[in-house]
């Protein structure tokens, strides 16, 4: 599991923050994307598509701000076009994967450039695999920039084009071009991915065992939209096959029971993907109702979970594309029933470990790999612990082994199921202002009746901050610290938990000292101290002139009462 960089961390929870809150606002039984029927998210001027995830987190950005259109530009774009990003907008996590690298098939520490791959010939390509590099760039809705002001004759175009159902002239989601683009839709799916029969019990499913959907018509249905969404949540359903994508949430018969959480998971990822292609149609989508329960479920999971929202960006991804390629009319032709996941083997140590809330976790340590954390299901927490009652203590190394392949196998399948239980669960903390941290474990002290106890204390060293007062680890915490890989990286987290409310004291006096040289550096604060100094020389003018004034007053007089007494 590949560490996440700052701006990836950063990005992670923008897109997590936009997603819970959109998905609060759906437990209300309110449109949950796209309640005006624009059109799908794309980049400007040039139209070009973006990822169906990405196509989700823009979607849900425009909502959020009430804006007229998906349209976004990178400030780069902006910039090229003259029309600069209005002052204090903030913009929306993209992520962006680009291929500049070949990895041999047979040695990964050996890579070559994009130019050296073009130069092979194709029996030397299928020696290589390419290497995706992930980066975060920020977009900007056009609303956000000064487009509407700079060329409003193109802005008001653009929403003509892309804006609302009704902006767009169409009569809402029954109109007809709407209704013939979806009966595409499924004419494509069924000749393409997937049977689609009709229903005649009035309830819309999908039978992974005999691989086919059932549709009821649409008098079924409160809305034409509900009945178009239901219709794409089954097919969405049926790219998770075995035999297709293979997502584990899927259950069939033969194959593993999938989980309480892979199941949740699963209908998240149908709600969203079927959330993107109704975007895509132009129409608002919703929550089903049977799922609205489980929205707390999903945003806890999104917060407590570091790799879920990756995972669902994902399972999002690939169902959504496998559905392009059938609208494209491409055949999606079912693969061999893949390798279920438990039959992987590896060669892991584990340990059980506690986290900040007292929760157990299981630390898997694979053999070259990076370890990492799961939750194991309640039962196999009882058989864990009955057999270190019934050992003394001593590990049942074919248990651990047992667990060690069952719980690699999962997290391999579904990587939200693995926690890094060693970085802080902390939010919006500057790990930066962390210097240095100490761990010590003090001498025993008396503790009365002749027993002993030692106590394990971290010491940071807080930029712009002296004497910093220690802190009490938890035997948990200090069990963790031997079990870190990077043990410097886990003391700094650890002191992130332990001080956290020292270093958002002190993130807020560097945020208000930040602001304060902003204030007296900007442009309005200069012209400000400008006219305070223009005012003051003019007062300064005015003041001398009175005092001139006075003077030669004083000596005027003074010069005819001395001529007065002369002349006496």
């Amino acid at each position: 599991m590949t560490e996440k960089s700052q701006s990836e961390q950063n990005a992670a929870q923008r897109q997590k923050e936009l997603l819970a809150e959109a998905l609060e606002k759906a437990a209300k039984d309110v449109v949950f994307l796209n309640s005006n029927g624009k059109t799908a998210p794309r980049l400007y001027p040039g139209g070009n598509a973006v990822s169906p995830f990405n196509a989700l987190v823009l979607a849900l950005h425009s909502d959020r701000n009430g804006y007229k259109t998906n349209l976004y530009m990178p400030f780069t774009e902006a910039k090229k076009r003259g029309e600069a990003v209005q002052s204090g907008e903030k913009g929306v996590p993209f992520i962006w994967y680009r291929w500049n690298e070949y990895q041999s098939k047979t040695d990964k520490d050996h890579r070559i450039s994009k130019e050296e791959y073009g130069k092979l010939s194709e029996e030397d390509r299928k020696g290589y695999s390419p290497v995706r590099d992930r980066e975060i760039r920020m977009l900007f809705n056009v609303e956000q920039t000064t487009l509407p002001m700079a060329d409003k004759e193109s802005f008001l175009k653009a929403v003509g084009d892309n804006g609302s159902l009704e902006e767009r002239g169409l009569a809402g989601p029954e109109d007809k071009k709407v209704r013939m683009e979806v009966n595409r839709f499924l004419q494509n799916m069924a000749a393409n991915l997937v049977p689609v029969r009709k229903d005649g019990i009035g309830i819309a499913h999908y039978d992974p065992s005999r691989d086919v959907v059932h549709l009821p018509s649409q008098k079924h249905f409160a809305s034409y939209g509900e009945y178009v969404q239901e219709a794409i949540r089954q097919v969405v359903s049926a790219t998770g096959h075995p035999q297709r994508i293979a997502r584990p949430g899927v259950e069939i018969e033969g194959h593993r029971t999938p989980t309480e959480a892979e199941v949740h998971r699963e209908k998240l990822v149908i709600e969203l993907a079927s959330a993107v292609k109704m975007n895509e149609l132009g129409l608002p989508a919703r929550i089903s109702l049977e799922n609205q329960s489980l929205i707390e479920d999903w945003n806890k999971s999104l917060e407590e979970r570091p790799w879920f929202i990756n995972a669902i960006e994902a399972d999002v991804n690939n169902a959504v594309n496998m559905i392009g390629k059938a609208e494209r009319g491409v055949k999606i032709e079912k693969k061999e029933t893949p390798v279920l996941p438990q039959e992987q083997k590896v060669n892991a140590t584990i340990s059980l470990i506690q986290d900040d809330e007292g929760k157990w976790a299981m630390y898997l340590k694979p053999e070259n790999e990076k370890g990492f954390s799961v939750y194991p299901e309640k039962a196999d927490l009882g058989r864990y612990f009955a057999m270190l009652k019934k050992s003394g203590g001593k590990p049942d190394d074919r248990l651990r082994q047992e667990m060690a392949q069952k719980y690699y196998a999962l997290a391999s399948a579904d990587l939200s199921r693995k926690e890094d239980l060693f970085v802080t669960r902390e939010k919006d903390l500057d790990l930066s202002l962390i210097q240095r941290v100490s761990v010590v474990k003090t001498k025993d002290v008396p503790q009365g009746d002749d027993k002993t106890q030692s106590r394990v204390l971290c010491y940071p060293t807080i930029k712009g901050m002296d004497n910093v007062e220690p802190r009490e680890v938890s035997p948990s915490q200090w069990q963790r610290m031997w079990l870190a890989e990077d043990k410097t990286e886990y003391k700094r987290n650890l002191a992130a938990t332990l001080f956290a409310d020292v270093l958002r004291e002190r993130q807020q006096l560097e945020s208000e000292k930040q602001q304060e040289e902003k204030r007296m550096n900007s442009p309005e604060q200069k012209a400000k101290e400008e006219q305070e100094e223009k005012r003051k020389e003019e007062l300064t003018r005015a003041e001398t002139k009175l005092i001139g004034g006075v003077v030669a007053a004083g000596i005027a007089k003074d010069a005819e009462e001395q001529s007065r007494g002369f002349h006496r």
